[in-house]
C-alpha cells in the first residue's frame, strides 16, 4: 500500500521542523556576540519566515484536505512525525555548552542539508502541484542558508588561522 500524504499534512510537519530551526539558531546566537550572533539571529528569523509562509499555505489548504480513513491519517501522521523528530535535528546538531563558533556553523550546515533532504523528499510525495511549488522555494532558501553558513565558516577559519600565525611568532 502506498501512503497518501496531502499538502496540509506535509505543511503541518514542515512548520514543526522550521520552529525547531528557529530554536536552534536562537539558542546558538545567545552564546555569541557581534557578527557571529547577527548571522545566527538572521538565520533564526529566516526560519521563522519559512514557518510563517508554511502557516499561510496551510491555512489556504485547510479547506482542500481530502477525507481519509483513520488508519491512513494515523499512518501519515506517524510518518511525518518521524521525519520531523530527531531524524532532522539529531542530538549531534543541538548547540552544546562550550561549542566554538565553527562547531555551531558545522552543526547548522548539517541541519540545513537535512532540511533540504526533507523538503526534497516531501516534494516528491506531495499530490498538489501548487503546494510543491511552495516547497521548491523553501528548498532553494534552505540551500542558500547552507551557502551562507559555509561562507561564514570559511571566513572564520581563515581569520583564526591568521590569528594563530600571529600568536606563534
Amino acid at each position: 500500500m502506498q501512503m497518501k500524504l496531502n499538502a496540509a499534512d506535509v505543511f503541518a510537519a514542515a512548520i514543526k521542523l522550521e520552529e525547531r530551526g528557529v530554536s536552534f539558531y536562537a539558542e546558538a546566537a545567545a552564546r555569541f556576540s557581534g557578527a557571529s550572533r547577527n548571522l545566527l539571529m538572521l538565520l533564526s528569523g529566516m526560519e521563522e519566515g519559512h514557518a510563517q509562509h508554511f502557516r499561510k499555505v496551510l491555512s489556504e489548504l485547510a479547506g482542500n484536505k481530502p477525507v481519509t480513513s483513520t488508519a491512513e491519517a494515523e499512518e501519515a501522521d506517524a510518518y511525518l512525525s518521524a521525519l520531523t523528530s530527531d531524524r532532522i535535528i539529531v542530538e549531534f546538531c543541538r548547540p552544546m555548552e562550550g561549542d566554538a563558533y565553527d562547531v555551531i556553523l558545522e552543526k547548522a550546515m548539517l541541519l540545513e542539508k537535512n532540511s533540504v533532504f526533507f523538503y526534497t523528499l516531501l516534494k516528491e510525495i506531495l499530490q498538489e502541484r501548487m503546494a510543491a511549488g511552495a516547497v521548491t522555494k523553501i528548498i532553494s532558501e534552505e540551500a542558500g542558508h547552507y551557502n551562507m553558513l559555509n561562507e561564514a565558516l570559511v571566513d572564520w577559519r581563515r581569520r583564526n588561522r591568521r590569528n594563530r600565525g600571529r600568536n606563534d611568532e
